[in-house]
Formats: structure tokens, sequence, C-alpha cells
């Protein structure tokens, strides 16, 4: 067996091995990295022996496990990480991410890209649907690296420790699907505007507009209607908007840290089998609202753009096809870039006129 099991930008993952003993002492027994771990209790040498010993019978048996990770710069230790059958128990369908570090390592990005790089490793060599994650209900900390990793919270669950945690799912058909233009989007896009028009309240609402990449013929795109509503106020919409949503299949997103936008979603696994739409709600005069506009409309009159776009999103889909966030933040370069020329196009034309 190799000794590396992954690398990532920074990180190392090599398999357990029985000289780790002293490393897995000083993690296990450390009473901050333990906190949040089962009864919270730190670990006694006898302890740490008996994992070595599940730890190198299991890895031998399964090739994956709980990984000892060290920086590359630097060579230290710095905790573990890996993905396992829930437990260790092979009895379990479940394969659990979990990874734990060393104070000194923490608030570094070091949770975050362990978990991404475990989420696509294991999507892409395991015959798995989904992977599972647990933190316990006081660990922010892990419960936003869990969901910057994609990870959907499912609630308050019961895990083998015997312990009542938030568990946290990510599902395989959830990853970033790109497929060719599809001539029936438009059609799609317009039934989806007419529900949520009958869904939300007309006295509110200014425009409802197909944007995204579904709206533009001939571009790659995921087969996601996009959605996005001009509203007079959202504090004056949001529950209307929350509870109506609702009766046609949409999850709001109540933890968008953005309090510009209301963002639902349909589709999304757990709730359903793959994402249909996204329906975005703004202030008609916010930046979201103009901004989706001038992409779509400069994307819409410039052939060589939109290719431009399709190539890099066909680059970042096969880089990042579980890693929504990093998908997303590898094209701000390109939207800023386009948009500062719709601007400046929209500002000429404007002169002209006048």
């Amino acid at each position: 067996m190799k000794s590396i099991f992954l690398e990532t930008n920074r990180l190392l993952l090599k398999f357990t091995r029985a000289d780790d003993f002293q490393n897995l002492m000083v993690l296990r027994s450390d009473p901050n990295v333990m906190r949040y771990i089962g009864d919270g209790t730190t670990h006694q040498a006898s302890q740490v022996e008996h994992f070595l010993k599940t730890a190198l019978a299991y890895q031998k048996r399964h090739g994956i496990g709980f990984c000892s990770v060290f920086e590359k710069d630097s060579g230290k230790f710095i905790g573990q990480a890996g993905l396992f059958h829930l437990g260790f128990d092979e009895n379990k369908k479940d394969i659990e991410i979990a990874y734990r570090l060393l104070p000194d390592y923490w608030n570094k990005g070091y949770a975050t890209e362990l978990t991404k790089s475990l989420v696509h490793w294991g999507f892409t060599h395991l015959s798995v649907k989904k992977l599972v994650a647990a933190a316990h209900a006081d660990n922010l900390a892990s419960q936003q690296v869990l969901k910057k990793a994609g990870f959907v919270p499912i609630g308050t669950i019961r895990w083998y420790s015997n312990q009542d945690v938030l568990g946290f799912e990510i599902y395989k058909n959830d990853a970033i699907d790109l497929v060719p233009y599809n001539p029936h989007w438009p059609e799609l896009a317009r039934q989806e505007i007419q529900n949520v028009r009958v869904a939300l309240p007309a006295y509110h609402v200014l425009d409802i507009q197909h944007v995204g990449s579904t709206a533009i013929p001939g571009l790659l795109a995921k087969p996601i209607i996009d959605i996005q509503v001009a509203v007079d106020s959202l504090a004056m919409i949001k529950q209307q908007a929350v509870d109506q949503l609702k009766i046609l299949d949409y999850v709001y997103w109540d933890e968008n840290p953005d309090p510009t936008r209301l963002f639902f979603v349909k589709g999304m696994p757990p709730y359903g089998e793959k994402r249909e739409a996204h329906v975005h709600i703004v202030e008609a005069t916010s930046a979201h609202w103009q901004n989706k506009l001038y992409f779509r409309d400069y994307l819409l009159a410039h052939p060589e753009a939109r290719d431009a776009y399709a190539q890099l999103k066909h680059r970042l889909a096969q880089q990042y096809p579980y890693d929504r966030e990093q998908y997303t933040q590898s094209k701000t370069l390109f939207v800023e870039e386009v948009l500062s020329q719709a601007r400046l196009e929209f500002t000429l034309c404007e002169k002209k006129r006048h």
C-alpha cells in the first residue's frame, strides 16, 4: 500500500502507520481537539493503541481510512482526516468524512481544503451516492466547514457514538453537470415564471426574468432554470415568498449570508432527485438585478464572449465537479470583465440616445 492517500494544495494525507502513535497521542490527548468528539474526553494511551490496531486493519481491507495529515511545506503532523464506514463499522453502508486538527492549525482553511478534497476523492473512487458527516451542535466552526464544502444539514440525528449531533450529507447527483444548450429551456422558464408570478403577491413584484446560462442560446449550462424576481421590498415579501414558494417545492436557503437576496432551490437532494430551478428574489434597485441582466444581454449580443465563457465553465466543471463554491469563485474575474464591458456599452448607448 502506498503511503500517500491524497494530496491537496497544501497538505498530504498519509495512511496510518504503527509509528504514528506519538503524533496521535498528542492529538487525541488535547482537550481542545476532543471537546466536541464523542463524550468530549481525551484519550489515554490504551485508547490510541486500540485505534491504531483498528485503523491499520481497516485501511488494509478497504484502502481508505482515517489518515494522518501533514503540511507540505513544514512536514509537520497537523491532525487526521479521511473517509470510512460510519464509525468504522463495515456493516454500515454510509461513508463518513471526518477530520480533527491540532489547534495551531485552526483558522487556516485546512479543514475546508481537506473536506472538499475528500468529497472529490470519495465521489470519484467510491460507488456511493452520498457522503455523510456530523458536527456537535455547539461546534459552529465545523458546521461552517461542512456547508462551505457543499454538505446539506439534515437536522439532529443520533450518531453512532449515541450522541445527538447535527447531521450533514452531500450528494453525487448534485454535482456540477454541464450539458449542451436545450431549446426547450425558454419554455420551461416561461412556465416556471408563470408559476412563480401566481405564487407571489403581485403588488410587490415589479418584474420577473429568465437569467443565467439557460437563458443564452448556444451556451453550455447546468440544466437549472434561473429565475430572477425584482420586488419593491425584500422585508415586505420575505415571509410570503417562503410560504408560497414552498408550495411549489422550493426550499428556502435561510442561512444565505447575503442580505440583499432571497434564494430558493427546487429539486436539490435530499428534497428531490436533482436541481431543476433556482429563484433569486432581489430589490429592483439592487446590483443583483442589474448585473444578472447586463451579463445575460452581453453574452446574447457577443457570441465570442459566450464561447469563451463556455470554455471556462467546461474547464472549471472538470476541475471542481463537487465544489460549487470554488466553481463560482473561479468565474469571478471573467464575470467582472464582462460586466465592465456591458456597463460601458450601456453608457455609450445612453449617450447616443441623448
